[in-house]
């Protein structure tokens, strides 16, 4: 499986912190808190980041929306991601979450041009739920999940 490579400038991402096993309450944390506090998205539809290598389990997903800048709120924080190419594959969620889907892993762990960029220590990824997100069960659905590469000198 091949991916789209995507040059970006710095991307932001406004929202919480949580626990990966707690991922419902989190969600449910950030959409309330977002109809209490609203901020301008660049984009309506939902990022999550999962961090695969962060020592405090409470820092192990974010869960928010995409904005322009850094957003200043008390009931959230906003993560700014460097400039970077990334990596976006278009998978089936059903076998996204079941497999973690080796054909897409398999493409960085394999790659000769880049590796896996890091932030704070932890290697990282972005999942959309765009417009092809048909829910979890559709054969026909899809989701955007995005890899940050850095470029191997």
């Amino acid at each position: 499986m091949q991916p789209k490579i995507v040059a970006q400038n710095k991307r932001y991402i406004t929202g919480m912190f949580g626990n990966v096993q707690k991922q419902g309450q989190l969600w449910e944390k950030v959409k309330k808190g977002y109809a209490e506090s609203p901020f301008a998205r660049s984009d309506e539809h939902d990022c999550r980041v999962y961090f695969w290598e962060m020592a405090n389990l409470d820092k192990t997903v974010f869960f928010g929306y995409e904005t322009d800048s850094i957003i200043i709120s008390d009931k959230f924080i906003t993560i700014e991601f460097p400039a970077c190419d990334w990596a976006m594959f278009e998978v089936v969620p059903a076998k996204w979450w079941v497999s973690g889907d080796a054909d897409v892993q398999g493409w960085i762990a394999n790659n000769e041009q880049y590796k896996w960029r890091k932030y704070d220590g932890s290697i990282y990824q972005l999942e959309y739920y765009k417009e092809k997100f048909k829910g979890s069960d559709d054969p026909d659905s899809r989701m955007e999940v995005w890899y940050p590469l850095e470029k191997i000198v």
